[in-house]
């Protein structure tokens, strides 16, 4: 074999390498698996009535439905509870809505000035019931508060919440005032919480 030969053989040796290298290397790499955020949502209602008023008073939780019961034997009666949301997972929580169905827009009757406040006047018996709480230096009343001020629970944090029930006095507001029922006068207000897991 001649030397021309040899070096077109060589030639020919050298692309083919050349080619089965990149061929190699070009290849298409796919990979396949699933990614999996691991975490906990949950969250955790506590209810504990206040240490002050109220002839009886009652508190129970179910689910995210925080609901409480006072009886009064007389007008200017009061009661509160105090109700704890614990992130007891591992996700932040963020608080989307509040339903207290028995509420309507009124002035706040504790915070007369306030204007545009949420609560519960039964105007026939007097009854009357609001919840607020104090988030990030802001004092909040009722569900719309509530919704708009973006509350994010981290997990292992709380937030606390206070209802009140109150029996009003009628003549307050130049109106009679109901009789009394031998039972009492009994108010039930509920307050119901949707949170979400945060996504961002």
């Amino acid at each position: 074999m001649n030397k021309k030969k040899k070096v077109i053989i060589g030639v020919v040796l050298f692309v083919l390498a050349v080619a089965v290298g990149y061929a190699l290397f070009s290849d298409t790499l796919t990979i396949n698996g699933t990614a999996t955020a691991k975490g906990e949502f949950e969250l955790t209602y506590l209810c504990e009535k206040a240490e002050e008023g109220g002839s009886t008073a009652e508190c129970s939780v179910s689910g995210n439905t925080v609901t409480t019961t006072s009886t009064f034997s007389k007008p200017n009666d009061a009661v509160g509870y105090y109700v704890t949301v614990t992130n007891t997972g591992s996700i932040p929580a963020v608080l989307k809505t509040v339903t207290s169905p028995n509420n309507y827009d009124v002035n706040n009757v504790d915070k007369p000035t306030a204007g545009g406040d949420e609560a519960y006047i039964d105007t026939t018996t007097m009854l009357a019931a609001y919840y607020h709480s104090m988030i990030n230096n802001d004092e909040l009343y009722g569900d719309s508060a509530f919704e708009e001020a973006n509350i994010v629970i981290e997990p292992g944090n709380s937030i606390n919440i206070e209802i009140i029930h109150l029996w009003l006095d009628s003549s307050q507001f130049s109106m009679e005032q109901p009789a009394i029922p031998a039972e009492g006068a009994k108010i039930n207000y509920n307050l119901t919480f949707g949170f979400e897991q945060k996504t961002n």
